[in-house]
């Protein structure tokens, strides 16, 4: 796969899930209100969106295990390593998420919201971490044919 390519494929990943917190986000509001029917609209929202708040864990782990991956194939040890403990973090925590979201009922949706509201969190810092690992690899990358270009 071309260099273009992957970061390409990078960004549009990262952009597509940035776009499904938004939806994940609007669904946790609900379970804020103080009305019952909100409360249980949010958590069937919720239910139905639990397979692709699964599928962010599959993201991480296609990351780390793709050679093609420009995150990894770049990286300098300590970013891979980082990388790698905030995938496990990420990735531990949406499964504490989902396993609350099992249990929680329209009465109790406190502990859900918080946790829900940390995993946001967590997941929009590390992709705007991700993102800014792109862009300095791909300027790195862009170096070399600049002074070719200039030397020419």
């Amino acid at each position: 796969m071309d260099h273009q390519l992957a970061f390409a494929s990078a960004h549009a990943e990262h952009a597509e899930i940035l776009d499904f917190l938004y939806i994940w986000e609007g669904a946790l509001n609900l379970l804020s209100s103080s009305d019952c029917d909100t409360r249980c609209s949010g958590l069937r929202q919720l239910q139905t969106l639990e397979g692709k708040i699964a599928e962010i864990c599959d993201h991480c782990r296609r990351e780390e295990d793709d050679p093609e991956s420009p995150l990894f194939r770049f990286a300098e040890t300590a970013d891979r390593g980082r990388m790698k403990d905030e995938h496990f973090r990420l990735c531990l925590a949406n499964y504490e998420f989902r396993k609350e979201l099992e249990y929680t009922t329209s009465s109790s949706t406190d502990e859900l919201l918080a946790q829900g509201r940390r995993l946001l969190t967590a997941l929009r810092g590390h992709i705007t971490y991700e993102e800014g690992l792109l862009r300095r690899f791909e300027l790195q990358l862009q170096q070399p044919m600049v002074a070719a270009a200039a030397g020419a």
